[in-house]
Formats: structure tokens, sequence, C-alpha cells
């Protein structure tokens, strides 16, 4: 077992032993944020006939029209009909938006540009041949790929996908993640709080880290601080992908997961991370299942879920980019503290000048929960360092799901 890693080895090392999760076929309409298990090509032209993109009038125009130009109208056409009568010179067509045009016709005008009497109307403005016509196929040809295999399916994506008239899909299934909280010190909310006792936030914050990635998601009652208890409750989610734990991750006397997993018969990967906050973490592997023993801090335990348990959980669910870039930033704040070991701010994101600042939060130590509240961004600051000072320029991470 590797012992104090820099977090990219780390990454390195479980994302390459993860697999994606197996594939399922569901429907459109229970698509939303799913992805995509293979690529999708569109079954049809879109559009799947020329159209007008406004109302107006269809004609039959060439370079040599008179200004103005007086047409007879021989049909008129709503959206979702359609007209066999051919457009002939002289002729036109009243036409409405998204109304495929007509036969005969290659051009539309604008309502606005025309006066009409009766069965007639005046061109005040012609327009030229093709103008104002969206044709067969501009968007997307038949066969074309819509999206690829680790696509994130967003609403404008389903969106896409209803547009060519796909009804089914094929998706990858939500990985399944177990979440346990040890600690002899905690209890759950909605109790009296005991001398001595605090609340177990981490189970409450966690789940929803978990359901806004993609998860399904299994929490398991707090657990004391004894192995065998741990060892029952590692039990009760035998069927998840990954299981999540928090506390009993450093070096104190009540701080066993590593013992309990390596009992329960885990290979372990490593332990310890070489950053701040969150240096506590291990991580273990048994069969298909991957344990990530966290710290029991908040801010901690929810830096380190960003920073290595999201990208595990994205190339799980079968996304195609586990890992999210890193991006210049300016600070707006500064941090005196120094430190041999890297470490990651949380901070808003302020826009200025053209640039992204960074504004530190209040708070940064590994158990403030409130510092995470409105966060846009976990700012890295390389070891060795020194004082962080206002104007300087670091690399940071997105995390927009904190903010408020």
């Amino acid at each position: 077992m590797k012992i104090m890693i820099e977090l990219e080895e780390a990454l390195e090392i479980v994302l390459d032993r993860i697999q994606s999760v197996e594939t399922e076929c569901i429907s459109l309409a229970d698509a939303y944020y799913r992805v995509l298990a293979q690529d999708v090509a569109s079954q049809i032209d879109m559009p799947p006939f020329a159209r007008s993109p406004l109302d107006g009038y269809a004609y039959r125009a060439t370079d040599a029209d008179p200004r103005p130009l007086r047409l007879k109208v021989v049909s008129e056409i709503p959206a979702g009909t359609f007209s066999e009568r051919v457009i002939d010179s002289g002729e036109a067509a009243k036409i409405f938006t998204g109304a495929p045009i007509p036969p005969g016709a290659n051009c539309v005008v604008r309502m606005e540009d025309t006066e009409s009497v009766s069965d007639k109307v005046t061109i005040l403005c012609p327009v030229s041949p093709d103008s104002n016509i969206v044709h067969k196929g501009e968007e997307i040809r038949e066969g074309d790929i819509l999206l690829k295999q680790g696509f994130h399916l967003t609403p404008p994506a389903i969106g896409l996908f209803a547009a060519v008239g796909l009804d089914q899909v094929n998706v990858y299934r939500r990985p399944r993640v177990g979440v346990l909280s040890t600690g002899s010190e905690l209890m759950d909310v909605g109790q009296p709080l005991n001398p001595g006792k605090i609340y177990n936030s981490n189970s409450y914050t966690l789940r929803g880290m978990l359901m806004e990635a993609g998860c399904d998601v299994q929490v398991i009652p707090i657990v004391s601080d004894q192995i065998e208890d741990t060892l029952e409750a590692l039990e009760k989610v035998a069927e998840a992908d990954v299981i999540i734990t928090t506390g009993g991750a450093s070096v104190g006397d009540y701080d066993i997961m590593r013992h309990a997993l390596a009992e329960f018969g885990c290979e372990m990967l490593f332990w310890k991370l070489n950053l701040k906050p969150g240096t506590p973490v291990s991580v273990g592997q048994k069969g298909k299942q991957f344990f990530f023993s966290l710290s029991g801090n908040p801010a901690a335990a929810m830096v380190t879920f960003e920073l290595l348990v999201r990208p595990v959980l994205r190339k799980l669910a079968g996304r195609s980019t586990p890992e999210e870039g890193e991006f210049p930033v300016k600070m707006a704040s500064s941090f005196g503290k120094a430190g041999k070991q890297r470490r990651f701010l949380r901070g808003q994101a302020v826009f200025k000048d053209g640039e992204i600042w960074a504004d530190l939060a209040l708070a940064q130590g590994s158990g403030i929960l409130r510092s995470m509240i409105g966060s846009h961004l976990l700012i890295d600051v390389p070891a060795n360092h020194g004082p962080v000072e206002v104007g300087e320029r670091l690399m940071a991470r997105w995390i927009a799901e904190w903010e408020s």
C-alpha cells in the first residue's frame, strides 16, 4: 500500500482500475441527466422539409423583379399543413412560421414588407431567390451523429433526440453508492444533543452530492468506532459499486476504517493524500467494489469528494471526460497561512474586467462546513508556496454544484 501520495497519482491508480457500469435501454422521457452508452445517429433529415422561418409570403423570385412587385395570393399555408399547389410566376402563397415551402416558390418575404388587399399582395421590398428558406436537412442530415457515447444528457440533448423522433435511448445505469458515517460521537438529527456528541452532517451532505452526480444512494445508519459494527455495516452495502465512509480515517486509537476494510477483504491501494484539507484518505478495492474512506471533518470530506471521488464516479457512470480541468484565476483575497503541503482553498468566483477573480470564504478550516455554502471554486495552492497575495494568479477548479 502506498502512503502519502499526490492527488494525480491517486486518480491514476483508481481510474486505471475502474470500469464503467452496465448499460440499459430506457424511454427518452426517463433519460434526463443520464449518460449515453453509444453514439446516436439521426434517422431523418432535420428539418424534414424546406420550411419558412417567419410569417410572410412565398413566391417565385428572380433577380429582375420590379419594385414594388404585385402578386396574386393563390393559397394559405399554416404550420402543420402542406400545399401541393404549384406557385407560378406572378403568384404567392401566404405562409406562416414553420410551414413547408410550396412547390414552385423559392423565397419568403416578411409580412411586414408587404401590403395586401383581398387576394392581391404588394411586395414592397422584393427579396432574392433562396431568401428566408430553411432547407431540408440544413441542421441535421440523415445518418449524422447527433451525440457520442459518454455524453451527459441535458435537457437540450433530450430535446434534440425528440426532434428527430427517438423514443428509446441506451444509457449507462446509475452507479450505486453506499454511505457510512462512523464515530461514537455522532448523533442523527431530530434528537436532543447529548454532552460530547455532534450531529451527523456528512451523510446528508454526501447524499445530496451523490444524487446530483446521478447516483442511486443508500445511506447506512451511524456506525460506532468498533470494527465489528463497521464490518456489519459494510455487509449492508454489498450491492454498491462504491462505498464512501467518513470518519475513522486518521491515526488515532478510534480511527479504525483502514483496518476494518482490510479485514473486510479489501486490497488497500493507498493511504493519505499529500494535500489539505483531507489528508487522511484511504482507498481500497474488493472485486469490482471501491471503498473511499474520507475524513470525518465536513469540509475535508467535501473537498476530497470533489477532487478524488467525483472523477471516479464520472468514469463509473460512463462519462467521456472523468476529470474537470483547471483554469487560471486572479486572487481577490489574501491567505496568510503558509504550509509545506498543497492546499485547496474554497472561494467564490467574481467576474471583473474580463477575468475570473477568486474571493476566499471567510474560514478555511477542515471542519468548517459553512465555508462550502456559496463556494464556486477550489483554488489550487502548490506545496511550499507561502502566503497568497491579492492579485496573484493561481489555478482553480469549478464546483458550481455548491453555489447558492
